[in-house]
């Protein structure tokens, strides 16, 4: 029995687009690869990674990539994946997704590959993106500056909810000597009720010697 051969995609546009890759990256790169060294560069179909850079800050890496099989692209935070779509576009089959990823690649910049919406980052990882471009986690803040990061925070807005950023024994402190002496103060009520007490006790009294002085005479 004969070796099996190798299954091959004959369709032109594949190559086309093999090109674009190829001229992409030498304008970019300011490299001289020749359209022969593809398959050397790129052993993967699947996996075509094209546009790399990392963070102002060098805490992470966007990663854009394509695959040639599934005539998609991906892009990547670090190993985590923030957007991969389709090229067939309006689902017209090969031949729509290779022109369409033909025309990305001669249309776009180094820039517009490893852009990162806002949206899709906090989506796929939950940080946000600062001034800077360095991405960051939202909940890892102290927006009411009461020593608990947000994200354990039950209400980050309340800087009293929690323990403060002061000596948290001394507040609590404060606070029980604070219950213990309003629980010693006697309630209006019970002022009342004693001074009631009173009088009708000086009354009684009053009312004995009164009796007293009447037997007497």
């Amino acid at each position: 029995m004969g070796e099996v051969e190798e299954k091959r995609n004959d369709n032109p546009l594949v190559e086309d687009v093999k090109r674009a890759i190829i001229d992409f990256c030498n304008k970019e790169y300011e490299e001289n690869h020749s359209y022969d060294e593809f398959d050397t560069l790129y052993p993967d179909l699947k996996h075509i990674g094209i546009a790399y850079t990392d963070t102002p800050n060098e805490r992470h890496g966007i990663q854009y990539e394509l695959n040639l099989e599934a005539k998609t692209w991906t892009q990547y935070i670090d190993d985590t994946v923030v957007k991969t779509e389709s090229f067939d576009y309006e689902n017209k089959g090969e031949n729509e997704a290779l022109k369409n990823m033909k025309n990305e690649i001669e249309l776009s910049s180094f820039e517009d590959l490893v852009y990162v919406d806002s949206e899709d980052l906090r989506a796929a990882t939950g940080l946000d993106i600062d001034d800077e471009g360095n991405f960051y986690d939202p909940l890892a803040k102290d927006l009411d500056n009461d020593g608990i990061i947000d994200r354990y925070d039950n209400d980050f807005r309340d800087s009293d909810y929690f323990e403060s950023t002061y000596d948290v024994e001394d507040n609590l402190h404060t606070k029980e000597e604070t219950t213990q002496r309003t629980d010693d103060k006697p309630s209006i009520l019970g002022q009342i009720r004693a001074f009631q007490q009173q009088e009708k006790s000086e009354s009684r009294q009053e009312s004995k010697e009164q009796q007293y002085e009447q037997y007497a005479r």
